[in-house]
């Protein structure tokens, strides 16, 4: 008896990490076959889907029975996976709102290679914020089109190149449907309005020929944090959920002549109406909680159409064509009012200012008789919302995709199989996120507003700036349309969020929405890659035998070509506009510069099968690939074998090196990121700059496991060990800030050099608590070492009814994910075991020591039921106690219930879905972050109700 591998019923996370399909779900799938195609991990064809290499599989028939998942749904629930992107939170996104990636072991997105029908797809033009990595959207994927998934859980740079460290994930189409196909599905969870999708695909099947195209839309609604009652949380029990010191109505450093100079007259002053509005005093100051503002769901739209045509031609070859277009549209990106300013010294606010005599008529003694003005410290907008909405502000983010590939394959008269491959694909993909000017908000404080350039302050008439010495002009301040910026309470009509009216109102000292729209402009930048990959592979059976039969073999060339393009706005385009201090016209976000890259990358590569024995199978690959300039060239071998010792029992493993060259965005520009720093216990700007002297990364991997079957139980175990070399990394900012507060702390100047990276409000007497902006670089980090263990297990038994029933479990657990420390400025940053930990102190995601997913499933006739139990092990908050407001030391271990219930009917052929996610409704553990959970492991939104269905139509005959 030959070992083969029996399939799970579904798709549950386990059916993804089994390499098993699902058995009893259409008769034409109740035996696994070993086909003569070409399976992810290699290039020979008829490599069988049971070799050394630890593929899983998960087909469409698989994701109907758990009610249709999204991708995003599907990666999330894996169990190699950790720490993804996907749900919209901007907390987390750091503006890839809309967006989808795919992390495995932790290693980062950019280092699992994503695949469509074997061959690259572009990456996704914005990075991930916090490490730089670009990465492959799957959300462009139209899930309608997919066919089955294909997962390589190692490294695979030996055959795919740069990329492929961590592994594969190979989203392959389906080109066998036969007429008319439509679905859907809506889902809805308390506090949102549901979220649908629609999908229509039609296949036409010729004696010679195939065409299928699938559509697709998706839908989501806006939710809103406050929407869930533990996402928008007191100060008392998150400190970091969101309040910040800079607030608006914030408070005031009075102002007055001493010894001829303007000088700070009394100490910080808080605005009285704080409360009023629904501030918070901390420490005696006003703190405004931003959160109230934001979304846990962006509002979100997306399009898809995949078409694919083969026809096999008289020659005997074969050619395959396809297209894809992706459009997602976030229209109504909401965010903060506005943002904390990072420079504070321009808040002038003059006496004059009728809201300065306002509040000191209202508030006698407040402030000092002899003040000539005070510093405003907060920011332009918070509690009172943006006058021009009456709430968030609100920005956008947009993207298309295209993708056109063509392939001719075929066999010479000597069996050698040949397959020559030209893919196109590009994204173009838009940002806009207002913020407030530095120098228009200086203006307009002075009584300048709307009447002046904002960006320069200027008066249109003279070229200068009309409260500045000198001036000729004939502006005059609040007349002539001029208007005052009103920082203080007294302009609040009401709380943007309750509506609660405001006592300490005065009409007409609002301000205006007029004010609000001048003072305020979007950075934007507009992003694109595009990737141009030709790929010609050889393979067949050589005359070589071996004892277990002949030889197997491929070779091949790759060359790819690689584009990366950013262009700001002039506004946002540093060497344009660089702004009062060098970072742009805005209080918060950085400007950046422009960017036109583009690199050629050439490699040959060669496979060998080698079956050895009648039970021994040797994989062995070898790629050679080029980057030229200073990234240079690699050399990469790959070994895999599998031992079968019986006709239930198989050992396999595998060893391999891998490399992989920074990508473009690396290599040069800035961008900025909304980060909290603790020391300062305030978020604050984060501005990471590119490295072109970058090295390029590797890593040494392999894995050993063991599979077993006995019927129709199976169990396999799987060890696998990384040792990463030269990661490209951004610097930590938590460190850089903690080496940067004890340098101040000491009287000696050879730990200073670290102030560098800091930029105070006060450069002459920096403290930790005005810091302003800090400054990380890419660059490459140290030395990681990672291992684990995949467990998989199931059993089915057929029932005397005729049906089946099945249970499994699948489990991932993390032995040690070890860091070496590195060095910024001479100082030490970072190091150790990173595993059970939230990591939002360093450059890795957050990193449950394991996860388990359980199934038992039952199916009988044309019905399917099925319970899944998902678990995540807890872990710990690694940051000091400060840095999370003295709460979330532990983020607790979480396990949901799903319920699904699937009905196909052949004689209807209609397929109706009903599913329970989270059926006792449980929330998110609780984390010390802005939102009150972990983004990157929990889902937030409870239990879910979806419903979904697809029917079919005819067929065209064959």
């Amino acid at each position: 008896m030959r070992l083969t591998t029996r399939l799970v019923l579904g798709a549950s996370a386990l059916a993804l990490t089994t390499a098993l399909p699902a058995f009893a779900q259409e008769a034409s799938e109740s035996e696994r076959k070993l086909t003569t195609v070409t399976v992810t991990g290699s290039f020979i064809q008829g490599t069988p889907e049971d070799a050394a290499l630890p593929v899983d599989v998960l087909t469409a028939g698989d994701l109907k029975l758990e009610g249709q998942p999204s991708i995003t749904e599907l990666i999330r629930n894996l169990g190699p996976s950790s720490g993804v992107d996907g749900q919209t939170n901007q907390f987390a996104s750091n503006g890839l709102e809309g967006t989808s990636n795919i992390n495995l072991r932790g290693l980062g997105p950019a280092r699992t290679l994503v695949l469509i029908n074997g061959h690259r797809q572009t990456y996704h033009p914005y990075s991930i914020g916090e490490q730089a990595q670009l990465f492959v959207d799957t959300n462009n994927i139209p899930t309608a089109a997919v066919g089955r998934i294909e997962v390589l859980k190692d490294g695979a740079a030996a055959l795919y190149g740069s990329d492929a460290i961590a592994g594969v994930v190979n989203f392959i189409t389906n080109r066998d449907l036969d007429g008319f196909e439509v679905g859907g599905s809506y889902s809805q969870f308390d506090g949102s309005d549901g979220d649908y999708d629609l999908s229509g695909a039609y296949g036409l099947q010729g004696q010679n020929f195939s065409w299928v195209t699938s559509v697709g839309y998706n839908k989501r609604t806006e939710v809103a944090l406050n929407e869930k009652d533990w996402a928008v949380l007191p100060n008392a029990d998150n400190p970091v959920g969101g309040w910040s010191s800079l607030s608006n109505p914030g408070y005031y450093v009075p102002l007055g002549v001493v010894g001829g100079a303007v000088s700070p007259i009394q100490g910080p002053t808080n605005d009285t109406g704080c409360e009023d509005v629904g501030g918070l005093i901390v420490s005696g100051t006003c703190r405004f909680q931003f959160t109230q503002f934001d979304n846990l769901v962006e509002e979100e739209e997306r399009f898809q159409i995949f078409s694919e045509y083969n026809r096999n031609l008289s020659n005997g070859a074969a050619v395959h064509l396809e297209a894809l277009y992706a459009s997602s549209d976030v229209p109504s990106w909401k965010t903060s009012p506005s943002y904390p300013p990072q420079a504070l010294l321009n808040q002038f606010v003059p006496a004059s200012a009728p809201g300065f005599q306002q509040y000191v008529a209202d508030n006698p003694g407040a402030f000092p008789a002899a003040s000539v003005g005070a510093l405003f410290i907060g920011r332009s907008f918070g509690w009172g919302g943006f006058p021009v909405t009456g709430g968030a502000q609100e920005g956008y983010r947009k993207s298309e995709t295209y993708r056109l590939s063509g392939s001719y394959i075929g066999d010479f008269d000597n069996g050698v199989h040949y397959d020559a491959a030209l893919s196109y694909s590009a994204t173009e993909s838009e940002r806009s996120t207002n913020d407030t000017y530095i120098t228009g908000l200086t203006a307009a404080l002075r009584g300048y507003g709307v009447c002046v350039d904002p960006n320069t302050g200027f008066d249109p008439a003279t070229g200068t700036q009309p409260w500045v010495a000198g001036y000729a002009g004939s502006l005059a301040a609040g007349s002539g349309g001029c208007e005052y910026y009103n920082p203080f309470s007294n302009a609040i009509p009401a709380n943007a969020v309750t509506g609660t009216a405001n006592p300490n109102y005065v009409s007409g000292l609002e301000n205006s929405v007029t004010l609000a729209d001048w003072i305020t402009d979007p950075s934007l930048t507009i992003a694109n890659t595009d990737l141009l990959v030709f790929d010609g592979v050889f393979s067949g059976q050589s005359n070589v035998q071996a004892a277990g039969g002949s030889v197997g073999w491929a070779g091949g060339v790759q060359v790819r070509r690689e584009s990366y393009k950013v262009e700001p706005s002039a506004l946002t385009d540093l060497t344009i506009t660089p702004g009062p201090g060098g970072t742009g016209p805005y209080s918060f976000l950085a400007g950046t510069t422009p960017a036109d890259e583009d690199q050629t990358i050439y490699a040959i590569f060669g496979e060998l099968q080698i079956p050895l024995f009648d039970n021994v199978d040797i994989q062995a690959a070898v790629r050679y690939e080029d980057y030229g300039g200073d990234i240079g060239s690699t050399f990469d071998p790959k070994v895999a074998a599998k031992w079968t010792l019986s006709d239930n029992f198989a050992l396999r493993g595998s060893a391999q090196t891998s490399f992989k060259g920074p990508t473009l965005n690396q290599l040069g520009g800035v961008g900025t990121s909304l980060q909290f720093i603790s020391a300062a216990s305030a978020f604050k700007a984060v501005d990471t700059f590119g490295n072109a002297d970058l090295k390029p990364e590797s890593a040494f991997s392999f894995n050993l496991g063991g599979i077993y079957e006995m019927g129709n139980f199976f169990a396999s175990l799987d060890y696998y060990n990384f040792d990463f070399s030269d990661p490209v990394i951004v610097e930590e900012q938590a460190n850089i800030v903690n080496a940067a507060v004890a340098a101040l702390a000491t009287a000696t100047t050879d730990d200073d050099a670290i102030l560098s990276r800091i930029t105070f409000n006060d450069p002459l007497a920096p403290t930790a608590a005005t810091i302003s902006r800090v400054r990380t670089n890419v660059t490459n980090g140290p030395d990681i070492k990672t291992s684990g263990l995949d467990l998989r297990l199931q059993n089915s038994w057929d029932m005397t009814n005729g049906g089946e029933f099945a249970i499994g479990a699948d489990a991932t657990y993390v032995i040690e994910y070890d860091v070496d420390p590195y060095f910024v400025e001479g100082v030490a940053i970072g190091g150790g075991d990173y595993v059970g930990q939230f990591n939002r102190g360093n450059f890795t995601r957050s990193m449950p020591q394991w996860k388990a997913n359980l199934f038992a499933n039952y199916g009988v006739g044309d019905h399917n039921f099925r319970a899944v139990m998902r678990h995540i092990d807890s872990y710990k908050d690694e940051r000091a106690a400060a840095a999370r407001g003295g709460v979330g030391e532990k983020i607790d271990s979480q396990t949901t219930f799903d319920l699904f219930y699937t009905w196909q009917s052949t004689p209807l052929d209609l397929d109706i879905g009903l599913s329970v996610v989270n059926v006792t409704d449980e929330d998110p553990p609780f984390a010390a972050f802005d939102v009150n959970y972990d983004p990157y492991t929990h889902n937030p939104f409870g239990r879910t109700f979806k419903i979904s269905f697809t029917k079919r139509f005819g067929g065209t005959g064959k």
